[in-house]
């Protein structure tokens, strides 16, 4: 058995070794060290997409060991796993802040909550929303603006909140909407979209 130890290392590093550990060790059973909530969620949501199956166990210190049981190699090449395909004229949309605008603040709540709102209308919809930094305020437990991501949601549009942002905030298991995301699947969604809007 293959041991990985990815502890202390910065998202996506975490996400990007395991990610090839499991491409180069088909029908086997890896066991990775990692540190930090964030990482581990990351991971097993990563090698679940690939088809792994994934036990974890929880070590002192914010420690955790994961066993990860590979499965047999893909006969031909399909696209990785939280690498989403552009689809032509669906934006991806970038929201950095849980404002909307530079200047007054309540000013900047009403912008953020009209800008959602009218997400919901345009057409095409947006392929996804990606929070980052204060971002992630939007969607985790006391936002005024989870009714309107959940009608996004169920529309078709993926909400994805960075992982080290939440985790940074304390906010990990305060997400109300969506998927937590990491590094890796957040570069590779914009490098992939038709046209990216951050305001």
């Amino acid at each position: 058995m293959e041991t990985l130890d990815l502890r202390h290392l910065a998202c996506p590093e975490p996400v990007l070794r395991a990610k090839k550990a499991i491409a180069e060790n088909p029908d086997s059973v890896i066991e990775l060290r990692l540190s930090g909530a964030a990482s581990l969620a990351n991971v097993t949501r990563m090698a679940r997409t690939l088809g792994a199956e994934v036990e974890a166990r929880e070590l002192p210190g914010g420690e955790y060991t994961l066993t990860v049981r590979t499965g047999q190699p893909e006969p031909a090449l399909e696209p990785a796993p939280c690498e989403p395909e552009a689809q032509p004229g669906r934006a991806t949309v970038l929201l950095g802040n849980n404002l909307l605008g530079v200047g007054d603040e309540r000013l900047g709540r009403i912008l953020m909550k009209a800008f959602l709102k009218t997400l919901k209308s345009v057409q095409p919809l947006p392929r996804e929303i990606i929070f980052i930094n204060n971002g992630v305020q939007l969607t985790t437990e006391g936002s005024e603006e989870i009714p309107t991501l959940l009608e996004l949601a169920e529309l078709g549009v993926d909400v994805i909140s960075c992982g080290t942002c939440l985790d940074f905030y304390g906010k990990l298991d305060k997400v109300r909407v969506g998927i937590v995301g990491n590094m890796f699947d957040i570069v590779v969604r914009l490098n992939r979209a038709a046209k990216i809007i951050a305001p």
